[in-house]
């Protein structure tokens, strides 16, 4: 069966479904004395190139300088993360909070940041067993 083939027989609705996954973070949990489990969604492919475009600094010739790593962890986690409680404007209230942005920055520590961007990043596609190699086994 050809590549065509394949797609052509496969239920395209499997294919264009975002994956999830849950998640505890420990330290929260602990705090408040409850299971802290946030839901992560896979973020669309042109949408993670937009957060990708939105951290990129530029210099005064429009050309890219740096790119803000802690920001472009943030603003994916902000589109990742699927809790509609964090939503809530007497949460964002109490935490001093305007937006999701704010409240991930006040609530989780860096390390946690990061731990959430690395298994978002792993929804979208971006790990080690996302394209296999092949090359070798044709050979043979």
């Amino acid at each position: 069966m050809n590549l065509a083939e394949a797609l052509l027989a496969v239920d395209a609705g499997k294919i264009k479904e975002r994956a999830t996954k849950e998640i505890e973070i420990p330290r929260l949990s602990k705090i408040t004395g409850e299971p802290f489990i946030v839901q992560l969604r896979q973020i669309p492919s042109k949408r993670v190139r937009e957060i990708q475009d939105m951290a990129i600094e530029l210099d005064r010739n429009g050309k890219p300088k740096a790119v803000e790593g802690f920001d472009l962890q943030l603003m994916m986690i902000c589109d990742s993360i699927a809790n509609k409680e964090f939503d809530n404007k007497e949460v964002l209230k109490r935490f001093g909070a305007m937006t999701r942005k704010e409240l991930f920055q006040t609530i989780f520590n860096a390390g946690e940041v990061a731990g959430i961007f690395r298994k978002t990043q792993e929804l979208c596609g971006f790990g080690d067993d996302t394209v296999v190699d092949k090359v070798d086994e044709v050979k043979n």
